[in-house]
């Protein structure tokens, strides 16, 4: 416990990051920052959603990225924090392919047989996004829980060697169906995440050099992207 609130120096920028963003977002997102912030020095943190939240109330890093979904809002204070957003996946079901390319399970299944469902940990952040999917679709899906696991990862690589349907995030998926390891196990089964980046207000604790000099580049770098194009 004493080796985690160790300070990290003063250079370095400390993001708490739940474990699928830190796998599937976080490498790429950093890439695509090279050129409108510069070469940054940083320490990831990756951890449940519950956790890193708790890191940036408590002071143990200096940012959290996390998804955002309307019915799992982040209760954290506006007046004291602030967010930038940062992009948009969707979460919806995928399974390995069978030897015609098509789902190996399809939904909603029936009664009878009912599919087996790799299914999120009682109470991971994405397991409460995929539980609304459930009880909002229009048609009831029959799944048998066969499997469970906190992660995104954990999921998935079951999903690779066939063992059922798993509800995963876009980021997480995109070379596997790329290279049809994974297809959608059916349509209209789907949510969209918000992804967010959060902040203590610098009037509430007084920010590192390096965090605030990124934040104010990454906020000009998302202004610019946002902005409608010049016209002649």
């Amino acid at each position: 416990m004493l080796r985690a609130h160790t300070a990290a120096a003063q250079d370095v920028i400390e993001f708490a990051v739940p474990h699928t963003l830190a796998f599937t977002f976080f490498p790429s997102w950093l890439s695509g920052l090279r050129e409108a912030c510069g070469p940054i020095k940083s320490r990831l943190i990756a951890l449940n959603v519950h956790d890193a939240v708790m890191r940036l109330v408590e002071g143990s890093c200096d940012l959290l990225i996390a998804y955002h979904h309307m019915a799992q809002p982040i209760q954290l204070d506006a007046e004291r924090y602030e967010m930038l957003p940062l992009g948009r996946e969707t979460l919806s079901p995928y399974v390995k392919p069978n030897e015609q390319g098509g789902p190996l399970f399809a939904l909603p299944g029936t009664a009878g047989q009912p599919l087996p469902y790799l299914a999120y940990a009682p109470g991971a952040y994405l397991g409460r996004a995929v539980d609304q999917i459930l009880k909002q679709c229009g048609t009831p899906l029959h799944l048998d829980r066969i499997y469970e696991t906190d992660m995104a990862e954990g999921l998935k690589a079951m999903a690779l060697e066939g063992h059922g349907v798993a509800f995963l995030p876009s980021s997480a998926v995109r070379k596997d169906v790329r290279a049809k390891k994974l297809v959608p196990a059916g349509g209209g089964f789907e949510t969209t995440l918000d992804i967010r980046i959060y902040r203590e207000r610098p009037a509430a604790r007084k920010a590192k050099g390096p965090v605030e000099k990124f934040w104010t580049d990454l906020q000009n770098h998302l202004d610019a992207a946002s902005a409608p194009p010049a016209t002649r």
